[in-house]
């Protein structure tokens, strides 16, 4: 499910729409919330429209986060059974922001990403998700404030077509990954298939069967490393050219003097008693 690659540990989720579907954004970020275990409770929105020009509006949002989070912490030994549940490990609330567009129209850029940033340095947030149409930012500059967000964010999901989206997912280490999925949407989940081959997200790999394991699957390279019968007959006979030089062999210095050669007979070292 398309829910098991989004809802990660990954702190700040920009969604590309390039289907210009931005009516359904906070519907469908719900939904992958809520098949992760994510319940109402863990989600905080902020509202649209007019008051969105008002500062105190974000502000009473982070507020907000906090003094529930301290009102939950001090529920006791309940909260703490709850919390050893897989999917709760994850401390914080999920925000879902209103849509970049949206956004722009009460906000200037630099704010903004000072919230943006402000959410996800704050321990009272676990996710953050914004939601952005690049056909309705209505800005002279949208195609920078656009990058500048994706720079913000950790984890980048660009629906590309009906059946077709990428993710772009950063690593706490530096890592990046980036990969392309075919997707296929029923009525009661959105199914998404690695475009390498890869097995659907959630599914288990297939355990291979004792035969598979014997028998070797034939290389799709053409470089061979075994030798035939041939070969290897060939391979004995060949000396090699170390082994020439290793081999017993008698030889003579032939000398042929030169008609300029000056030869003395006699012993020019007789007078020195040697």
């Amino acid at each position: 499910m398309l829910s098991n690659l989004v809802v990660t540990n990954q702190k700040v989720v920009l969604v590309i729409d390039e289907l210009n579907r931005e009516r359904i954004a906070p519907k469908f970020i719900g939904s992958l919330l809520h098949e992760q275990g994510q319940g109402a409770e863990t989600i905080k929105a902020l509202p649209t429209g007019v008051s969105l020009k008002h500062v105190a509006t974000f502000e009473a949002l982070i507020t907000e986060c906090a003094n529930t989070k301290n009102n939950n912490t001090a529920g006791g030994e309940a909260g703490d059974l709850e919390a050893s549940s897989p999917r709760s490990k994850s401390t914080g609330f999920n925000v879902i922001l209103p849509t970049l567009a949206d956004l722009l129209c009460y906000q200037t850029p630099a704010f903004i990403f000072g919230f943006l940033n402000r959410l996800r340095r704050s321990e009272n947030v676990c996710r953050v998700f914004l939601w952005a149409s690049p056909q309705h930012l209505q800005n002279p500059h949208a195609d920078y404030i656009l990058a500048g967000c994706e720079y913000l964010a950790e984890l980048v999901l660009r629906l590309e077509s009906d059946k077709l989206l990428s993710l772009i997912s950063r690593k706490p280490g530096g890592g990046v990954s980036n990969r392309r999925y075919s997707c296929q949407v029923s009525k009661t989940s959105f199914q998404v298939t690695p475009l390498d081959g890869g097995l659907p997200a959630g599914a288990s790999p297939k355990q291979p069967s004792p035969e598979s394991e014997q028998t070797p699957e034939p290389a799709s390279s053409t470089f061979k490393i075994e030798l035939d019968e041939d070969e290897v007959v060939a391979r004995n006979a060949l000396t090699l050219p170390y082994e020439r030089t290793c081999e017993p062999s008698e030889g003579n210095i032939i000398y042929t003097p030169d008609a300029d050669d000056d030869f003395d007979e006699e012993d020019p070292d007789e007078d020195l008693c040697i």
